[in-house]
């Protein structure tokens, strides 16, 4: 839940800048990192044509950082993410890694304790699996096997896993067909 519930316009300038119109100044790459860290929603657009542009501007950040040395995305995961561009595939992909991400953060309570790391343990199994399905299904493209029921039972066999997955981490293992 963010602190308030109304979105704070930022406005992007031709110079690159970015202006807060809630606090009346320009602000930087790290204040908006600090804004999505305490869950403050933000819209921003482009000042010149009113266009949202958030989702680029979150990128120039995810971007900044993975630069910086505090890299995150390992490089075979973003060349499968890459794949998935213009791919039929596209909308399935988000909404599974906004999923997974969601339950990931859900997951990861203030007062853990000693189960975080465990709980980092699983969660790493589970991106591993992802990365692992994501780099199936290209194998299936490229090795020219395509066909409407192979990728029908390969999507298949993908929830099968992802449900099998969920399972295990809310601790109770699912049963296979």
């Amino acid at each position: 839940m963010s602190v308030s519930s109304a979105p704070v316009v930022i406005k992007k300038y031709a110079n690159r800048r970015l202006y807060d119109t809630e606090l009346s100044a320009y602000i930087t790459l790290e204040n908006l990192m600090d804004m999505v860290k305490l869950d403050r929603a933000f819209v921003i657009l482009d000042a010149r044509t009113g266009d949202d542009i958030t989702r680029g501007v979150l990128a120039q950040v995810m971007l900044e950082e993975e630069t910086r040395g505090r890299a995150i995305l390992p490089v075979a995961f973003l060349r499968q993410l890459i794949r998935c561009y213009g791919d039929s595939r596209q909308g399935e992909v988000s909404d599974y890694l906004e999923r997974m991400m969601g339950e990931f953060m859900d997951r990861q309570a203030p007062d853990a304790g000693d189960g975080l790391e465990a709980l980092g343990q699983e969660q790493a199994a589970v991106v591993r699996q992802a990365m692992s399905l994501f780099t199936s299904l290209y194998a299936v493209e490229r090795a020219g096997n395509r066909t409407v029921e192979n990728l029908l039972q390969e999507i298949m066999d993908l929830r099968q896993q992802v449900e099998t997955l969920q399972g295990q981490l809310a601790g109770t293992p699912r049963a296979t067909d």
